[in-house]
């Protein structure tokens, strides 16, 4: 089950232990106090300013797209910094995920983050689910090494071996809560860590060693633990907003009825049965169960999701008190400010303070950060693209914003740059996209433009070719954003190191396997949770929602010809009577169409397919390869089986030859309905790129129009006028780098541009010789919603 029961009463007693509270004496009876929270979720290692293309959410809550590179922990320790000396009573807590997404959490592992966070006096932090990306004991490690904060979670039940030599020391760096006196107001902080997406608790050997507590019940016992000694009752949390809502709310589960029994026949907050599966009091029949929300909770600091909530939600809990939920987004781009009034009582009551009032801010981290009259004229006007960032005063507020970031920051991350710099080589270029390369399909939820190639590389890799590859969506963490391809893009697409599996899986397990990717993929919007090569098929959403409908069949009463619906089954499997757990039901395969390399599945058949290691091993669910006992480790991580891949595609010189293959064989364009097609705009992309290297080497006196860009002596050394250099050398801007033209970067003149390295500089003379990331959904995984 996803949230165990067992070892509740031993994880409250091990708490139990309440914390002196010292400081300064304080008065605050029948007071109107105001509390600060800052917020931080969802870090993800970028502690380094990155490139990305600002969705309309973001732009909404600030981002300016011109105001590049976003994030940085330099920008979120200043504005962290400032708001701490603005307000009286602060705290500053942090709803999970610090670990991973960045190249300097894979050198580094988690060690500059917790300094970082350390640095910023961090109250308080949920432990995340990606904070165990390194495993758990390195997630120990750090924690008792760098970590100058409470590390939370209530709903851990840690395992305590008698091998000390074989624990991974998770009791001894976290706690269930916190209390914090801020001038006098008691404040309790509660972490609720992530279940969801930590497959190691509940399948395999729990390398985690911890016991997954139900969530209400954890939360209940805490609040009414703490509840008498403080003010406020905040919750920290990496649950997601769902859960988060459901603290409060309640929800409905599953149980054995022997496990919810003492919960059911309780005097206070009992559970209700809802439904029984199985013989009514039957001790091993399982209940559906209503699990009451939790009352006493004053604030919900949510992440996980990587949502803002502005403003935050207000939900009722079952007594009738306002809760607040917050989330404040994800990867640095913003910081969360709420600002709440409670009126303290006169006389110390069991309800604790009054929440009177509230306000919320996200400020976002752009090169802007610390101007807002600079971020209102960006809004309160139209530009075109390009022309914001060229303003004098503009470039002024930016290098005003640039002086105010946290030098103490900068010193804390050099030396990690310097290794970054020095081992990953980040700024390699080896592709160009023209657009973006999307991670995700948003027209048809099927197969996307950078799954398809990710999955096309691991399976056409050498010493792999395999029949056909799946990944797993979600482990494709970012877009390919247009401009120059970096190996730090590729970080920020695969920042897990996972690697290329072989395995042989039967006909029957591929079915199994496609079944399980509609089912998964149902339950999220029939979104594909899969990216695949070498193969198609088709997600039957609509009869994934009629397999949850259990309708009862006989087997030995005419089966499903006589009990199953038989209308509008055109599309859809056959039915069958399939025995379950409490009886037979109707159940069809909700994959269908499906076909390896252009043949249909052939049950009896044997396939190599290639997945990722995470996958190959159970992740994700895919309990079909967990079970699967082929499995071959290869080695090869697939950001290297990208990059190589992406390195043998067609350039623009071999697009506008008009050549069908690479140098290296890659065919040029997508395959669509049988026929290999280069874009419109691919080909127009590559037109542009030839004529602005044309312009480049034309001649003017004794130069070309090259060596003239951003040089004011250029009429002397070449032996013309410059009238005549400006009437010759009318260059068009070029490919765009990512931050800015080629014309610019090469000219040097234009600051956004950054630094322009000599690889940056070779492609923006030669743009028509680098590999052109080009990449199209080609409808290979479809998809059936009625």
């Amino acid at each position: 089950m996803r949230r165990a029961l067992f070892g509740l009463l031993c994880a409250l007693a091990s708490a139990s232990c309440m914390p002196v509270l010292d400081g300064e004496e304080y008065n605050l009876a029948g007071q109107e106090v105001r509390l600060t929270l800052l917020h931080t979720s969802d870090i993800h290692s970028r502690l380094i300013p990155f490139d990305f293309a600002p969705l309309k959410t973001d732009t909404d809550l600030g981002l300016v797209p011109e105001a590049g590179p976003f994030g940085g922990a330099t920008r979120m320790a200043a504005l962290l910094k400032r708001e701490r000396q603005k307000a009286d009573r602060v705290l500053h807590l942090d709803s999970g995920d610090c670990f991973q997404g960045a190249p300097i959490f894979n050198l580094n592992t988690g060690e500059v983050e917790f300094r970082f966070l350390s640095d910023v006096r961090l109250d308080a932090a949920v432990i995340g689910n990606h904070e165990f990306d390194a495993g758990a004991s390195n997630f120990t490690q750090k924690a008792r090494d760098f970590a100058q904060f409470p590390l939370l979670a209530a709903n851990y039940a840690w395992d305590m071996p008698s091998d000390t030599s074989s624990s991974n020391g998770g009791a001894l760096v976290s706690s269930p809560y916190t209390i914090r006196m801020v001038k006098g107001l008691r404040v309790g902080v509660i972490g609720m860590a992530n279940l969801s997406s930590l497959n190691s608790i509940v399948e395999g050997g729990n390398s985690l060693q911890v016991t997954p507590l139900e969530q209400n019940e954890v939360a209940r016992a805490y609040v009414d633990l703490l509840r008498p000694v403080t003010d406020l009752i905040v919750i920290v949390s990496h649950l997601g907003l769902h859960e988060d809502q459901q603290v409060v709310l309640g929800y409905e589960a599953y149980y054995e009825y022997e496990r919810a029994r003492p919960f059911i026949e309780r005097e206070h907050n009992p559970w209700q049965i809802l439904e029984w599966s199985g013989e009514e009091g039957n001790p091993k029949s399982v209940v559906r169960v209503q699990i009451p929300g939790v009352s006493g909770i004053d604030i919900i600091l949510g992440g996980h999701l990587h949502v803002v909530l502005n403003p935050p939600q207000s939900i009722t809990d079952p007594s009738g008190r306002k809760v607040l939920v917050a989330h404040s987004g994800a990867f640095s781009k913003y910081v969360g400010r709420l600002d709440v009034v409670v009126k303290v009582p006169e006389e110390p009551t069991v309800d604790g303070a009054e929440l009177i009032s509230h306000d919320y801010r996200a400020f976002p981290l752009d090169a802007l950060w610390c101007d807002d009259a600079m971020r209102a004229y960006y809004t309160q006007n139209f530009w075109d693209p390009g022309e914001f960032a060229v303003q004098p005063n503009v470039r002024q507020a930016i290098e005003n914003c640039r002086n105010q970031e946290d030098r103490q920051t900068t010193h804390l991350l050099q030396p990690y740059i310097l290794g970054m710099d020095f081992n990953l080589q980040l700024t390699s270029l080896f592709s160009y996209a023209p657009r973006d390369v999307a991670r995700r399909n948003n027209s048809t939820g099927g197969d996307s433009p950078l799954g398809n190639i990710a999955a096309d590389s691991m399976r056409k890799r050498r010493r792999v070719e395999a029949e056909m590859a799946v990944t797993n969506s979600l482990g494709i963490r970012d877009n390919l954003y247009a401009g120059v391809v970096s190996q730090e893009a590729m970080f920020n697409v695969f920042p897990f190191e996972n690697t290329i599996n072989i395995m042989y899986l039967s006909g029957v397990e591929m079915q199994e396997m496609f079944d399980f990717v509609a089912e998964r993929s149902a339950e999220r919007g029939c979104v594909s949770q899969a990216q695949i090569s070498g193969a198609r098929f088709t997600m039957d959403c609509a009869q994934v929602q009629l397999n949850d409908l259990r309708i009862f069949c006989d087997p030995n009463d005419g089966g499903a010809d006589k009990y199953c619906p038989k209308e509008d089954r055109a599309g859809h499997a056959p039915w069958q009577c399939l025995e379950d757990v409490d009886g037979s039901r109707c159940w069809a395969h909700p994959a269908v169409d499906i076909q390896i390399n252009g043949k249909p599945l052939d049950p009896n058949g044997t396939y190599r397919i290639a997945a990722n290691d995470y996958i190959a091993k159970g992740g994700s669910g895919f309990r079909v390869l967990k079970r699967n006992t082929t499995r071959i480790e290869t080695g090869i991580s697939l950001r290297d089986s990208l990059i190589g891949y992406m390195q043998g595609f067609c350039t623009c010189d071999d697009i506008n030859a008009g050549n069908e293959t690479s140098k290296t064989g890659e065919r040029c364009g997508t395959l669509i309905n049988g026929q290999w097609v280069v874009d419109e705009q691919t080909r127009g992309f590559c037109q542009s790129a030839q004529a602005f290297k044309d312009a480049l080497n034309k001649q003017v006196g004794s130069c070309t129009c090259l060596s003239t860009l951003g040089k004011e002596d250029a009429p002397d050394r070449c032996g013309v006028t410059a009238e005549q250099i400006r009437e010759t050398c009318t260059l068009p801007a070029g490919p765009f780098t990512g931050r800015c033209s080629c014309r610019d970067a090469l000219a040097g003149t234009n600051p956004v541009c950054g630094t322009t390295t000599p690889q940056l500089r070779s492609f923006c003379e030669n743009p028509t010789a680098m590999p052109i990331a080009n990449a199209l959904e080609d409808g290979r995984i479809g998809r059936r919603v009625k």
